[in-house]
């Protein structure tokens, strides 16, 4: 094959996941209104054993479109998943522990990309005859699902809200809270049905029209968007060029890799706890303020890595430490803060828009990443510790703090109405 072709064909197989990304996060909030939490969940499972299985014998069947295939519907099934996992984590669990419930879904795809790292090494699974069988693996977690998610309750707040089960809801609630000392609790989900009751159903312009909608909306898309422009990236893309400066051997860059890793593991369970002492107003704000001091840092050093001989040294601590800052919020947060912002009655579409959003950052971001690599070099850093800037700024304006409350108190601080 042409070296220009194989090139396209490379660009084309890495750009389908986020375009996968796209279309699942448009139809997520259909799905979550249609199906529920949990049978979307169980449907969107068996979509990526379907992926998995593309994967999987792409080789054997010597089919290069099998992959693109497989990836593509991948991606599909990866933005399903964080928009419904986030969601129903947040619904089912109680208001003290809320955050940290949130936080979950974030821990779990770090444990992905680091199990993933660890096995695609040359060792192990990274060789020519053990790649299809690597990307086969995604078939256990789905599997792990589908065998388990049926003894799972269904979201009680879908169930009464959406659907005005207030029997099932209840049975619901007394599964999950382990009593039936669940008055309190129920009697708040039905206060909001019966003034989703009250109201219109929700259209796709009303997020727009309404501006008890558009406002959290507008604050969710752009801390979908504090994620994925923040460079995180572009740090790992160059992870191992940083390490080669620092005189790591090619064999010991992976490894270090592999350790920054297992650093974002290690905060993102740190955070956990934090998110309902310290808030995620706080935690976000931090996080983007300490990436944006350590993309300006980590861009100085490798500019002048040459010139000064502990700087390489400086380029790592630089890429560790703004790993470490986005663990703590700017990674799990901007999933599950659309639930604590939106009513349930237009949480489907806005959940849907949301993640939308982040995978066409993501897209964006492998599109011209590599292109302002190629123009800007090392001040690439600088352009998305701008944007951190711009976002750490919006963030202290206008992000609200979300722990131990409502919806409504919420909606309430975000619109300045009075309670």
């Amino acid at each position: 094959m042409p070296a220009g072709e194989l090139t396209l064909l490379w660009s084309v197989t890495v750009s389908v996941f986020p375009a996968g990304g796209i279309v699942g996060g448009s139809v997520s909030g259909v799905l979550a209104d249609s199906l529920g939490r949990r049978g979307s969940m169980l449907v969107n499972n068996v979509l990526a054993l379907v992926a998995a299985g593309c994967m999987g014998v792409s080789k054997y069947l010597a089919s290069y479109e099998m992959i693109i295939v497989g990836r593509l519907l991948i991606g599909i099934t990866c933005a399903i998943s964080c928009a419904l996992v986030p969601m129903y984590l947040t619904e089912i669990s109680p208001i003290s522990i809320r955050g940290a419930c949130g936080v979950i879904h974030q821990l779990l795809i770090v444990c992905a990309i680091l199990l993933a790292d660890v096995f695609g090494m040359s060792e192990i699974m990274g060789s020519s005859d053990m790649w299809p069988i690597l990307l086969a693996l995604t078939a256990f977690p789905a599997v792990f699902q589908l065998l388990l998610l049926p003894f799972c309750p269904e979201s009680p707040r879908y169930l009464l809200v959406a659907k005005g089960q207030r029997a099932k809801a209840a049975a619901a609630l007394n599964k999950l809270r382990g009593t039936h000392d669940i008055d309190r609790e129920l009697n708040e989900i039905m206060r909001e049905f019966e003034e989703m009751q009250r109201e219109p159903t929700v259209r796709w312009v009303d997020l727009v029209g309404q501006r008890q909608l558009r406002v959290p909306l507008v604050i969710a898309l752009v801390i979908q968007m504090s994620q994925q422009l923040s460079g995180i990236n572009a740090v790992t893309y160059y992870s191992n060029d940083i390490f080669g400066s620092a005189k790591f051997s090619p064999s010991h860059s992976t490894y270090a890799t592999i350790g920054v890793g297992g650093v974002n593991l290690l905060m993102t369970v740190i955070s956990i706890p934090l998110m309902d002492r310290l808030g995620r107003r706080t935690l976000h704000l931090a996080g983007l303020i300490g990436m944006t001091v350590f993309s300006v840092l980590l861009s100085l050093s490798l500019l002048f890595q040459d010139s000064v001989s502990w700087f390489p040294y400086a380029s790592i601590s630089g890429v560790v430490l703004f790993v470490v800052f986005f663990s703590i919020g700017p990674g799990s947060i901007p999933w599950f803060i659309m639930t604590e912002m939106i009513p349930m009655s237009a949480r489907g579409k806005a959940v849907s828009l949301a993640v939308l959003t982040n995978f066409f950052c993501n897209f964006l971001v492998g599109l011209f990443f590599p292109i302002l690599q190629e123009s800007l070099g090392y001040y690439s850093f600088l352009v998305f510790a701008s944007l951190l800037a711009v976002f750490s700024l919006f963030t202290y304006l206008k992000m609200p703090e979300t722990k131990n409350k409502t919806v409504d108190q919420v909606l309430a601080v975000v619109l300045g109405t009075p309670q």
